[in-house]
């Protein structure tokens, strides 16, 4: 029997990332470009919160988080 296909409900997108949501496990996918990162709900909420700690520090140092045009690369 071939495996199920998840049923993706879309949460946020913008023009750096897609957030979709599985209905049927909870699975949690953020495409970036090439990129797909999966998550459980506990799993993305802790990338959240380390990476408003991230912007917090950055805006404390005075730098600036500005989006860029053109190509995104990964680090």
């Amino acid at each position: 029997m071939p495996a199920k296909e998840c049923q993706h409900e879309n949460l946020a997108h913008n023009g750096a990332a897609h957030v979709q949501r599985c209905i049927d496990c909870g699975c949690i996918s953020i495409h970036m470009g090439p990129v797909t990162v999966r998550f459980d709900d506990h799993g993305l909420e802790a990338l959240w919160a380390v990476l408003g700690d991230a912007c917090a520090i950055l805006h404390e140092r005075g730098a600036r988080i500005t989006p860029r045009r053109g190509p995104r690369g990964v680090a």
